[in-house]
């Protein structure tokens, strides 16, 4: 027994005697509440005493677990005891309750509060069931941390997906300015994202024009001797034996007749970026968006007019081609639209399947291609044979009228001419028109470029006086026109 047991054994009452020492007091007086509290929670807990008589019969066995217990409860008690008794005094004096005291017990938490700290440390009077021996304990679920920051809202595909069509897009709930302002914008990148997908498929195209023509440059065996050309021929008939060429052909252009039957020369014009190969089909609109492969282009591929003989040459010889923007194809024509172009390149070069041939530059209009732009006429310079040599000469007079300049070159009535046609943007669908003269047996191919000279009063169609505003000083002139027993013009319409 400690020396505490020993003190106070003779001033302990039993729980009777203690409940009727309270129940002696002043009736009048209140009841405290925690002295109530205090004796009620005694009712649940064994006497000293009966705690006291099993320790004693368990005193060669106190050091087992059951024992402790037992003796740990009745020092419980004797607290609890000690805390009724100062209670008790304390309402028998009617004094305020005692500041050193350390310990105030809780009825609805069955807890003593230690009343002497800031931080308030509960004991927990609930009895707790005995751990199994050996037994692992489980682990505490782990408590996430709560955080002060908002929680994220997440909006759906279609949320966002709508507003971002309201903030691009006009719709009722905008202003008048606003909705303007977007639709302005909105055109405006349409049209920006329209040019960016025409210009960079426009530049597609020319990067894969200029490595076809690079490609079909490729095939030309140049400067072939007459001796070397039986060694060419049983070359290439070993290896396209099926191939059926034209008789006289030059061994030159073999390969790349294989490709394309089509095949009936090469124009160049030297100083320019005209170097190209020249088809002919059954009419003149099967190259206009057709290349030397047979695949869709809107370069085309410059092409002889099917009347054209491409062995011998008609009395004049058509060729074809477009006005590209990049330069390919036909458009470097357009230099001869002044005298310093026709300086530049006086002499044009073209070979047939058959032969070489070398022009000089004699003569470059504009005309037109539609009746209604010269008050329902069209200046006919696609006919192939004039029928006699008078009505030849009668439409090269017609050309000196149109001509911007005179180069010095003449013509006489047993020539062959070349006409080479593309676009021109001097008025709608207006044609630009070169004409070179044939060279003469034995005459050489140098000009004295220093006899041009501009012709003050070209005659245009009267699309082209209207543009310009001035008045047609040709309006009443004669009009150029073969008779009936002659053919008729026939003008591509894209060239």
């Amino acid at each position: 027994m400690s020396k505490y047991d020993e003190k106070h054994e003779e001033e302990m009452l039993s729980f009777d005697a203690l409940k009727k020492q309270v129940s002696s007091q002043d009736s009048d007086s209140a009841e405290d509440e925690e002295v109530q509290a205090l004796l009620s929670s005694l009712r649940d807990i064994p006497e000293p005493n009966t705690q006291a008589e099993n320790v004693s019969e368990s005193a060669d066995g106190a050091e087992q677990a059951s024992d402790s217990l037992q003796a740990d409860e009745a020092q419980n008690y004797k607290s609890i005891y000690d805390d009724v008794l100062r209670a008790v005094s304390a309402h028998n004096s009617e004094d305020e309750e005692v500041t050193g005291r350390r310990s105030k017990f809780l009825a609805d938490k069955n807890q003593f509060v230690d009343v002497t700290e800031h931080y308030q440390a509960y004991a927990d009077l609930t009895p707790r069931p005995a751990q199994e021996p050996h037994a692992e304990s489980e682990p505490a679920e782990e408590e996430l941390p709560i955080s002060d920051e908002p929680e994220k809202q997440y909006r759906t595909f279609n949320e966002i997906f709508k507003d971002t069509f309201l903030k691009i897009f006009p719709n009722r709930r905008d202003s008048v300015g606003e909705g303007i302002r977007k639709t302005v914008v909105n055109l405006s990148v349409v049209a920006l994202v329209g040019c960016l997908i025409y210009f960079g498929i426009y530049g597609v195209q020319s990067y894969q024009a200029s490595k076809q023509s690079d490609a079909i440059k490729g095939q030309i065996i140049d400067d072939v001797p007459p001796s070397a050309e039986n060694d060419v021929w049983a070359e290439f008939l070993s290896k396209y034996p099926n191939i059926r060429l034209p008789e006289g052909m030059m061994a030159k252009y073999a390969y790349l007749y294989a490709i394309n039957q089509d095949l009936v020369g090469w124009i160049k014009i030297p100083n320019s970026l005209i170097d190209v190969q020249v088809v002919q089909a059954e009419d003149n609109a099967t190259y206009l968006k057709q290349d030397f492969y047979g695949n869709y282009s809107r370069y085309g591929c410059p092409c002889m007019d099917y009347r054209n003989d491409p062995k011998y040459l008609n009395k004049n010889t058509i060729l074809y081609g477009h006005h590209m923007s990049d330069g390919l194809v036909f458009a470097d024509l357009k230099k001869y639209k002044e005298i310093e172009g026709f300086q530049a390149s006086p002499v044009i070069e073209f070979d047939t399947l058959y032969r070489s041939y070398r022009f000089k530059v004699y003569a470059a209009f504009i005309t037109n291609s539609k009746e209604a732009d010269d008050n329902g006429y069209i200046f006919n310079y696609t006919v192939t044979d004039f029928g006699s040599n008078d009505k030849f000469m009668e439409y090269i007079a017609a050309v000196d009228e149109r001509k911007l300049y005179s180069t010095g070159v003449d013509i006489q009535p047993d020539d062959k001419i070349i006409t080479l046609q593309t676009c021109t943007y001097e008025f709608s669908d207006a044609r630009l028109v070169v004409v070179g003269r044939m060279l003469r047996e034995n005459e050489g191919s140098s000009i004295d470029t220093s006899l041009a000279v501009a012709n003050e009063n070209p005659r245009y169609p009267q699309a082209w006086y209207d543009k310009n505003g001035k008045t047609n000083p040709y309006a009443d002139a004669p009009k150029w026109l073969l008779n009936a027993q002659s053919e008729t013009a026939v003008v591509a319409d894209e060239a």
